[in-house]
């Protein structure tokens, strides 16, 4: 047979427990079969949970739709989040929006927050960060962002944001956010752990943040 990654000759290598032709690849360096029966094993099925995740499907809901273990919907989710990387090449001179998701972990008791930050002319969301709602956390984002040159950072009146933005960079109001506030209704309607009323949520830091790089970033 030919060999699924790179379609060269793969060589018969013994059988699987339940009696199945293994084949190892040379070239790759792994061994495979010729078809598998748990649907984790297509190559396609990485892009279902995406799309799957994206729409409002949680982890459970998915695992029932493909037939696959919830387990494995996690640590796929996860492992995608990991390989993703922020797609932006942010020039000087760039309006930012930034604003706090509310959500917890676990229960409500423990809140987390969820610092977001739009480009205003792209209306793409350019980085976050998750964490309690501290100095600590909003300075890691604003950081960033200050590498960029920004033209103006807009916020809600969040008095932290004053000891982290210079004044010549800061305008702050309701106002100011519009587009932001508007991306986090769609970000509480796509994604089912932060929609509100729901018995969904995260239970860890990374799932979390793997879910919402999967979904500002995943597809561009």
């Amino acid at each position: 047979m030919r060999c699924k990654n790179c379609n060269e000759n793969c060589w018969r290598s013994g059988r699987q427990k339940n009696g199945v032709q293994r084949y190892y690849c040379k070239v790759c360096k792994i061994y495979q079969q010729a078809g598998y029966r748990y649907r984790a094993c297509e190559r396609s099925i990485n892009d279902t949970i995406t799309s799957l995740n994206n729409e409002g499907v949680g982890v459970m809901g998915i695992s029932r739709i493909l037939k696959i273990a919830s387990g494995t919907v996690t640590r796929r989710i996860k492992a995608q989040g990991a390989k993703i990387e922020k797609p932006f090449d942010i020039g000087p001179q760039a309006v930012f929006e930034v604003d706090e998701l509310w959500t917890y972990m676990g229960r409500k008791a423990n809140e987390y927050w969820i610092a977001c930050c739009l480009e205003r002319r792209t209306k793409d969301v350019v980085d976050f960060v998750i964490g309690k709602r501290t100095k600590e956390t909003l300075k890691k984002l604003i950081d960033r962002l200050l590498v960029y040159k920004p033209q103006r950072i807009n916020t809600d009146n969040l008095t932290l944001y004053q000891r982290l933005i210079p004044p010549e960079l800061h305008r702050r109001g309701a106002k100011c956010i519009n587009h932001i506030e508007r991306k986090n209704l769609s970000i509480r309607t796509h994604l089912k752990r932060l929609s509100r009323r729901t018995i969904c949520f995260s239970r860890s830091k990374v799932m979390l943040e793997s879910c919402l790089r999967i979904y500002f970033w995943a597809s561009r």
